[in-house]
């Protein structure tokens, strides 16, 4: 019989499929021995049972998160508006500018407040002059915290635009309920005209102080040598 010889081309490819499946055939053994058994993982991974300790006690708590009676007390917060115009107005008394004022209570015993008033209006006057002003002021519980020249007097003709303008005042406030209401002033020869107003009270509660005793002021116990 007349033997055929395969050509160099085939005979190479014959030898890379067969060196592919001897090394497949090695390879695979090796493969199913790479996944974990059961004891080697539990060495391996943590055991439900020790997750467990991995969370903190109650003592080692209490030293990282801040306890719910200690925590800081929430910002409060007084909103009032108004579109109904006040005005125009000539007079040299005060009086309040209707639902201008906000109520809100404090829970700390000292809190920080910025009291913003903000509107849009004109004051005329027959003689603008530097010395000629529309005054508000701004009230916390009845009493007058702050005066301030809300608005510088224009001529009256032509009509002016109105001006916005804001007013701010800081103050201190001790635990409860607190009003801040917005009264105008009223001055001579001019005239006060409000088109519409913002009021906003921000109260930031502080800390409360730690009770000192004669112990934390650094002092032994009574009777102590």
């Amino acid at each position: 019989m007349l033997k055929k010889r395969l050509s160099t081309p085939r005979a190479a490819t014959v030898i890379v499929l067969a060196a592919a499946v001897a090394v497949s055939v090695t390879v695979v053994p090796s493969v199913a021995q790479s996944f974990l058994t059961s004891q080697k993982a539990s060495k391996v991974y943590v055991s439900n049972k020790k997750a467990s300790q991995l969370y903190l006690k109650k003592k080692a708590a209490s030293n990282l998160y801040v306890a719910k009676a200690s925590a800081p007390k929430p910002t409060v917060l007084g909103i009032a508006a108004g579109t109904a115009q006040y005005g125009p107005v000539t007079v040299t008394t005060a009086g309040y500018i209707p639902t201008a004022f906000s109520s809100f209570a404090t829970k700390a015993e000292v809190s920080n407040v910025v009291i913003s008033f903000s509107g849009q209006g004109t004051c005329t006057a027959p003689k603008p002059g530097p010395d000629q002003a529309c005054p508000i002021a701004i009230l916390v519980d009845g009493q007058v915290s702050s005066k301030v020249n809300f608005l510088p007097s224009t001529a009256a003709s032509p009509t002016p635009v109105p001006i916005n303008n804001t007013a701010i005042q800081t103050t201190v406030l001790g635990k409860g309920g607190h009003t801040v209401a917005i009264q105008y002033l009223g001055a001579k020869n001019v005239t006060f005209t409000l088109k519409s107003w913002n009021l906003a009270v921000e109260a930031a509660p502080l800390p409360d102080e730690p009770l000192q005793t004669e112990t934390s002021q650094g002092g032994g116990s009574k009777g102590s040598k």
